[in-house]
């Protein structure tokens, strides 16, 4: 069993990491040392190569009144060949007026891998949430990395993963989201599925603060987007206020960039930067 244990306060006008545990193989890193907007920006390694059969990592953050946490990842999660399986469980809680932000690399489940994965996410008022997931079909062959050599690579060659998200406001449940992927047991190729795609990603972004809505925000995320090649896409406002934007693609690097892209204009954006209007409908 592996753990990590943060927590992050508010002093002083600044967001600061007021507790911290961490057991192997994880290890965080401050990497906040030239940003000036009084955020706590927190980087996530780890001294294994990845998750390896019967790996359990819980994780949990605490995120305080005032303030204002996004933790990076280092690297892409690879998951090992497997018998019994690995699992991964988080659990964060936002404070009034705090702001999270966790945009890791995409997921690599490589052959035979078995991965379970619980995200739970309890929020307050006045509350904002950035989550994004890629995951990808393996370790795809790269043409262009490696274009003189002879790599069989993977695709969908893994037993199974599953990623359930939970996001509570107010110890209500208000949105669930559950990805099964089991290549051998149901083809992924189909309609419905991933058809000719091989990489999904899923990103996630809720405010609980009454005074804005999410339509203008979704109009901006389709302006990002609209210039990415070659990958299908759905976005949806969600009933609490905030959206959930789903994207098919080809390529790890791509979609991750596009969700660097999205995650950095939702940080940085000033709160009546973009005119609030809850009950206006989205036309789209």
């Amino acid at each position: 069993m592996a753990n990590l244990y943060i927590k992050a306060g508010f002093k002083e006008g600044k967001s600061y990491l007021m507790d911290s545990y961490v057991s192997v193989p994880f290890r965080i890193t401050n990497v906040g040392q030239v940003k000036d907007d009084g955020s706590l920006y927190m980087m996530l390694g780890s001294t294994s190569p990845g998750l390896l059969d019967s790996d359990n990592h819980e994780i949990e953050i605490n995120i305080e009144e005032n303030s204002r946490f996004q933790l990076q990842t280092q690297s892409y999660q690879r998951l090992y060949n497997m018998k019994k399986g690995s699992s991964q469980t988080t659990k964060v809680n936002l404070a009034p007026n705090s702001f999270f932000c966790y945009v890791p690399h995409p997921v690599v489940p490589q052959e035979s891998s078995i991965f379970r994965n619980r995200t739970v996410i309890n929020l307050d008022k006045d509350c904002e949430l950035i989550l994004g997931e890629v995951v990808t079909c393996g370790r795809k062959k790269s043409e262009n990395i490696y274009p003189n050599k002879k790599i069989s690579g993977e695709i969908f060659k893994f037993t199974y993963f599953q990623n359930v998200t939970e996001i509570y406001f107010n110890d209500l449940l208000v949105l669930k989201d559950k990805i099964i992927l089991e290549p051998k047991v149901h083809s992924v190729n189909t309609v419905i599925q991933l058809e000719e795609y091989t990489h999904q990603a899923t990103f996630i972004y809720m405010n609980t603060k009454s005074s804005h809505g999410a339509c203008e925000l979704i109009e901006e995320v389709l302006g990002i987007i609209k210039n990415e090649k070659n990958i299908s896409f759905g976005i949806s406002e969600m009933a609490a206020n905030g959206f959930v934007l789903r994207i098919l693609g080809n390529g790890g690097e791509q979609l991750f960039n596009c969700f660097q892209q999205i995650r950095d204009f939702l940080w940085d954006r000033k709160e009546d930067s973009v005119s609030s209007n809850k009950d206006k409908a989205c036309a789209f």
